[in-house]
């Protein structure tokens, strides 16, 4: 299973405000929204975040977020509404953001049927659709502070991301420091998905300048140093699974700090040592799932 940075980032978002994307969508939920388990079966994976809205008449928002083009796309997201419609007995809506152009595809309507060779209707699905590249950046650096970092995505230009950051700033440097360490993380990793890693560090570390060195800025510097020197001492020897366990590694210790604080030198030897994408990644979906770690120790416990 490859390590998708963009996907933790999305789902700490949902997570920090709910409501705030589901009204992006349209939705605008009449009674508290509760994250619920969004497994379904072992044939298929999970959905990307389930919320249940406390409504009269509850029903559930399936909200997936879409990063790459995916042939399949309509057809697993209405599976998934159908076998979560039969677990939980309620009528679903589906959300899909798409993060980026590359994700696109003509056949991304919002509707999908399913017909007989003789055009007999057998199925039909409908879902929400949000091109964020389409998107007016004013209402996401408006709205909730939790979809400020989407910002970046919207339909702005390159020579206009100075200000948009700097309206940014005003936003998200109001909030407590580890809310606002989270968001300006989702910032730098959804950023990725647009633009150079060198333009979002330029941007990003010219915001942070302004205020105290921070532990995130710190471990941005140190992951591109520790990323080069290990790609100038691996080479081709081992290719693409060094890189991709070192951007496990390295993003699994940028969100932990901003949790548990700076690892300690046992820590960073623990973390090194593991070998795999897989085990990284399921310490980061451990980090991100179990509200009741406190530290590094009890992570790696």
């Amino acid at each position: 299973m490859d390590f998708n940075p963009y996907d933790v980032a999305m789902k700490e978002l949902v997570l920090d405000d709910p409501p705030a994307l589901l009204e992006r969508f349209g939705i605008t939920p009449p009674g508290q929204v509760e994250e619920i388990d969004s497994g379904i079966t072992t044939l298929t994976a999970s959905a990307d975040k389930v919320f249940r809205v406390h409504a009269t008449e509850p029903y559930l928002v399936d909200v997936e977020f879409q990063s790459s083009h995916d042939t399949d796309l309509v057809r697993t997201l209405w599976f998934r509404q159908v076998a979560l419609d039969h677990r939980h007995n309620l009528p679903v809506l589906t959300a899909l953001l798409l993060l980026r152009k590359e994700a696109n595809s003509p056949i991304l309507t919002g509707v999908y049927e399913r017909r007989m060779g003789d055009g007999r209707m057998i199925n039909w699905y409908h879902y929400q659709v949000v091109r964020l590249w389409q998107e007016d950046p004013e209402p996401y650096l408006t709205a909730s502070v939790a979809l400020v970092p989407l910002a970046p995505l919207t339909a702005v230009s390159e020579p206009d991301l100075p200000g948009l950051v700097r309206r940014m700033k005003e936003r998200i440097d109001q909030e407590p420091a580890a809310r606002s360490a989270m968001l300006w993380t989702a910032t730098y990793l959804l950023m990725g998905l647009r633009f150079s890693g060198e333009l979002a560090v330029q941007l990003l570390e010219g915001v942070q300048a302004m205020k105290e060195s921070t532990t995130y800025q710190r471990i941005l510097r140190e992951g591109r140093e520790e990323g080069r020197e290990e790609g100038r001492q691996e080479g081709l020897k081992v290719g693409l699974n060094v890189g991709e366990i070192r951007e496990a590694r390295r993003y699994l210790i940028l969100l932990g700090t901003e949790r548990f604080g700076d690892p300690d030198p046992t820590t960073l030897a623990v973390l090194g040592a593991i070998p795999s994408v897989e085990r990284l990644e399921a310490l980061g979906r451990r980090m991100i799932a179990d509200p009741t770690l406190d530290s590094w120790e009890d992570l790696l416990r």
